[in-house]
């Protein structure tokens, strides 16, 4: 097993990285290089010269429509939790926007080995974390065992046991083996063991309730400041193990929920960059307005019915294919995208791998929906809730299926959480009804096991309908040895889930980071999982 394979990752909500065949390591086979080039609108940057170079020194100002509730804590870091980690946390293994491939990050290489079962990092020497103890083996064992004891490492129940061989070299013993692992476990942040352990002073809970505050990492910003939906602070770490990184002195993020308000700073000057802009009509004018703009690869918006429930009413298929029926999915991406976005039929966007050409199993029909209502034993229709954050996209989109449902009989109230009850729910508790909900889109196809696999990292709570065929065939995808194989799989497990009407995918995002002509940074090209902010930096203004 020469041959190079593709990673499962992380994903997140908002933030989901796209990965591809990796280097460093030796891997098993599976997909191949995936020309990505479709993936991102072109980036409008200005034409004019560019600088002679990066620059030191400045305070990035930056405004985000989400904030973090958990600093250090894996265990109950959500998706957006993880993202504002990046500038101090870091993990073995990380996507490189930049060459399309998994990297080195603190493991400075690593290797699979099937036929015995391991996979072993090999780490960065001359790491330390913020408080000057040593990153190595045993630190990244004790991060390991935290998320395994707390049922949170992705793909933990693989585990066997984890060797420290020496003191940069740590190997984990599997008991099976599939061709996600190696990058499931790699894509860990690593946290300081003796500040976790101090801060409680012995008693467990008092250094949790600390690592919900607090961090410490060995990312190349300290965490100095968290006001709690309100402002975060990063300063530079003088320490950094990459030699003359990072650029910026510091960066300050500042929660700004309601885009009208982070528009008009960001015009006023009040702010450098906009690091999460859903609104595609305010990304044009901000780019007609001199602003420079990275697009995102997009997410995917899908509604996913609840039978977490064995008494739910979504078991019934003819329910689940109603709901698909009445909905314009052209209509309703071109009203909410204003052209931007792309229509879905399938679990998949067209120039993902694993998209099956011309597969659309149901078609807008209004007649078809109300038949299948009535078929049900619902001639009368019903009633139902669909959740969804507190975001503009997800607001205008639940209120515009609201529309639709209304049109066949099925009263929709729409239940607009808070970010910390939405992602409780979609990524712990469950939800009860119907979820609306975006999902990174990988180049690769990982993105079908990230969300929707027998052991997925995101929806892990049970509420999505997975039929026996389905999940018969993503576990043999993920046991796939050769490309080829992996897709035709991955292809018949996305016609499988249509035919089980298991979600019902809307349509294709398009994110983008904002910034103001001087700022130079390359986030959100990878979704919001990997920002490389040790390379941002900021001419003179």
């Amino acid at each position: 097993m020469k041959n190079k394979m593709i990673a499962g990752l992380f994903l997140l909500l908002l933030l989901l990285v796209a990965v591809l065949p990796g280097c460093g390591g030796k891997e098993p086979a599976v997909p191949e290089n995936v020309n990505n080039e479709n993936m991102e609108p072109e980036n409008q940057e200005s034409e004019e010269p560019a600088p002679a170079g990066p620059r030191y020194g400045g305070v990035l100002r930056g405004i985000r429509a989400t904030f973090p509730n958990v600093m250090s804590y894996i265990p109950e870091m959500s998706p957006t939790d993880t993202t504002f980690a990046q500038p101090y946390a870091e993990m073995l293994l990380k996507y490189d926007d930049g060459e399309q491939k998994i990297v080195p990050e603190l493991a400075k290489s690593w290797e699979v080995d099937p036929e015995n079962l391991t996979i072993t990092f090999y780490l960065q020497e001359g790491v330390r974390f913020h408080d000057g103890t040593p990153f190595n083996a045993e630190a990244v064992k004790w991060n390991f065992e935290l998320n395994l004891e707390a049922g949170s490492l992705t793909d933990g129940d693989y585990i066997d046991w984890i060797e420290v061989v020496d003191e940069h070299t740590l190997r984990i013993h599997v008991k099976d083996f599939t061709n996600q692992l190696y990058f499931n476990y790699g894509w860990s942040m690593m946290f300081s063991p003796t500040a976790f352990e101090k801060a409680g002073g012995g008693d467990r809970e008092k250094s949790i309730e600390w690592a919900r505050r607090n961090a410490v990492g060995t990312g190349p910003f300290k965490l100095v400041e968290f006001q709690r939906e309100n402002y975060i602070r990063y300063e530079r770490n003088d320490d950094y193990w990459r030699e003359g990184l990072p650029y910026l002195d510091a960066i300050e993020i500042r929660y700004m929920p309601d885009p009208m308000t982070a528009k008009a700073s960001l015009l006023a000057g009040e702010a450098d960059i906009w690091l999460e802009v859903n609104n595609v009509e305010h990304v044009k004018e901000l780019e007609e307005a001199g602003f420079k703009v990275n697009w995102g690869p997009g997410m995917l918006m899908s509604l996913c019915p609840s039978v977490r429930n064995k008494n739910s009413k979504w078991h019934d298929l003819r329910l689940r294919e109603a709901l698909e029926y009445a909905i314009d999915r052209e209509a309703l991406a071109n009203m909410i995208g204003l052209g931007a976005y792309e229509p879905l039929h399938q679990l998949a966007v067209s120039d993902w791998p694993g998209y099956v050409p011309g597969y659309n199993p149901r078609p807008y029909d209004l007649e078809k929906a109300k038949a299948l209502l009535a078929e049900a034993g619902y001639a009368d229709g019903l009633e139902t809730t669909i959740l969804c954050s507190d975001n503009k996209i997800l607001r205008d989109t639940a209120t515009a299926i609201q529309g639709y449902l209304d049109a066949v009989g099925i009263k929709v109230h729409v239940d607009i959480a808070d970010m910390g009850r939405y992602f409780t729910a979609a990524f712990a508790e469950g939800w009860d009804e119907l979820l609306l909900v975006q999902s990174g889109i990988n180049p690769d196809a990982s993105d079908l096991f990230v969300h929707f696999g027998h052991d997925p990292m995101t929806f892990r709570t049970g509420d999505i309908y997975k039929s026996e065929k389905y999940l018969e065939l993503v576990r043999k995808a993920i046991k796939a040895e050769k490309h080829d194989e992996f897709i035709d799989l991955i292809k018949q497990a996305v016609v499988q889930a249509g035919e089980d009407a298991m979600i019902i995918p809307l349509y294709r995002t398009r994110q983008a980071c904002v910034m103001a002509p001087y700022v130079h940074s390359n986030y959100i090209k990878a979704h919001a999982a990997i920002w490389n902010e040790y390379e941002d930096w900021m001419e003179e203004h």
